[in-house]
């Protein structure tokens, strides 16, 4: 009778084991997707931010569905959502505000029936609308060196509150002491952009990063601006030396704020300055940050 019922207990034992295994499940692990690369961001304006990246090397996946971008505030919420087709490298975010330093996370989306993949991790950048010049009014942004004639030698005022734009001066009007920059002359054929400081020591301080870039146009990506220590010197030298290309320098203003100017290559000469001594001049384009100590002001790709 003992053996029977140990027998009996043996076989409720051993159901109750294979009962439980058969409900246990494991589920498959899963793969993350892999994120984009090599994000970068610029200033398309005073609202817009546009975005550019390497595209994740799983696009040609089955379970790939697109990209997805969040762009969240300082304090971490999301103040736009966009979805982005497969295959597209690149973004321009629009309806944002001006100086505000935005967190912008791009992630590779799975599909929802996709059992082997997850979404990836975010790609990260932090960057901030910006103020983009590229004439004053209707004409090409041009400051003449100090030696030019009466009406000619001229210094600029990076954002003319009266307009919202630059605006360029003549060094004997009474804006002038609102400039911030302006063309010294140094030697025969070479000129300086230098702080307005400089020419009158009064006059407003311009710092410039040490740091330059060669590009053809202030649509250039940047993963980051140059870093704030750099900002030491009150003017760069523009020589009658041919280049290859238009160049990009760095400022800091007076109140703090950062921004770019494009020095445009003259295309009859190969160098950054136009025109003749002693009346020589450069020809500008601008991005500026009107919101203090924001140095993220880069423009486009």
């Amino acid at each position: 009778m003992l053996q029977k019922i140990l027998s009996i207990v043996l076989i409720v034992g051993l159901v109750f084991i294979w009962s439980a295994c058969q409900d246990t499940t494991t589920e498959p692990t899963k793969t993350k997707l892999q994120s984009v690369t090599s994000i970068k961001a610029f200033s398309v304006s005073n609202t817009s931010v546009g975005l550019k990246w390497t595209k994740s090397t799983d696009e040609s996946k089955a379970d790939f569905l697109n990209y997805y971008l969040k762009a969240k505030n300082p304090d971490g919420t999301t103040t736009k959502e966009l979805t982005i087709t497969k295959g597209t490298d690149s973004v321009i975010v629009t309806s944002l505000t001006n100086g505000i330093i935005y967190t912008f996370e791009v992630i590779s989306k799975v599909t929802t029936s996709s059992t082997n993949y997850i979404d990836s991790d975010p790609a990260t950048i932090k960057w901030s609308p910006a103020w983009r010049f590229d004439t004053e009014g209707q004409i090409p942004i041009q400051v003449y060196e100090r030696t030019s004639p009466v009406g000619y030698a001229s210094g600029l005022i990076f954002y003319y509150l009266q307009t919202g734009q630059p605006k360029t001066v003549s060094l004997l009007s009474a804006d002038s002491s609102h400039i911030d920059v302006f063309v010294d002359s140094k030697g025969a054929s070479n000129v300086a952009l230098s702080s307005s400081h400089l020419y009158r020591s009064n006059r407003k301080i311009t710092r410039f990063s040490n740091f330059y870039r060669n590009s053809e146009t202030l649509n250039n990506p940047q993963d980051a601006p140059p870093d704030t220590t750099t900002y030491t010197s009150f003017e760069f030298l523009v020589d009658s030396v041919a280049t290859t290309s238009s160049r990009i320098y760095y400022f800091k203003g007076v109140n703090g704020n950062y921004g770019r100017i494009l020095v445009i290559r003259n295309p009859s000469n190969g160098t950054l300055i136009w025109g003749s001594s002693p009346e020589q001049y450069l020809k500008l384009k601008l991005s500026y940050q009107s919101v203090a100590y924001n140095p993220y002001s880069k423009k486009s790709y």
